[in-house]
C-alpha cells in the first residue's frame, strides 16, 4: 500500500509539474492605428490594422496649428491635451472616417500637425503616425 501511494503521489506531482511548464501567460494584442491624410472637404481618416484586446472608449484625431511667422514654438506631436476631433462612431477594423465643417476649424491657421489617437478603457492612449499640412498663404 505504501509503494502504491508513492507511485500515485509521484504521478500526480509529475502531471502538475508538466502542466506548469506548458502554462503561458496570455499576451494582449495591441491596438494598432495609422493616421491617413485628410482629404478635400476635411474628411479625417484613422485606419485600424488591429483592434487589440482592450475596449476603445474614444478615438479620433489630435492636432495643433500655428499661424505663419508665429513666434510660438510648434508642438509637432499633438496629444490628447491639445485639440481633438472625436469620431462619433465605434472604431472598426479598416478605415474609419469623420467629416468636419471647414469654416469652424481652420480660421487662419497655416501650419497643421495631426495624428490619430485612441483612448483605451484603462486610460492609456495609443497614437498613430504624425502628419503635417501647410495651408497656402492667402496673400
Amino acid at each position: 500500500m505504501k509503494t502504491q501511494f508513492s507511485k500515485v503521489g509521484l504521478t500526480c506531482l509529475m502531471i502538475g509539474l508538466l502542466s506548469l511548464t506548458h502554462c503561458v501567460d496570455h499576451v494582449l494584442d495591441p491596438l494598432v492605428i495609422k493616421t491617413l491624410p485628410f482629404t478635400t472637404g476635411l474628411t479625417f481618416k484613422v485606419e485600424a490594422t488591429s483592434l487589440g484586446d482592450k475596449p476603445v472608449t474614444e478615438y479620433g484625431i489630435v492636432n495643433t496649428s500655428y499661424l505663419r511667422a508665429s513666434p510660438t514654438p510648434h508642438n509637432m506631436d499633438p496629444t490628447v491635451a491639445d485639440r481633438k476631433i472625436v469620431f462619433p462612431t465605434s472604431i472598426g477594423l479598416g478605415i474609419n472616417q469623420h467629416v468636419i465643417p471647414s469654416s469652424t476649424f481652420f480660421s487662419g491657421q497655416t501650419f497643421f500637425y495631426y495624428r490619430a489617437y485612441a483612448i483605451l478603457d484603462d486610460g492609456s492612449v495609443i497614437y498613430g503616425n504624425r502628419l503635417a499640412y501647410t495651408f497656402p498663404d492667402p496673400f
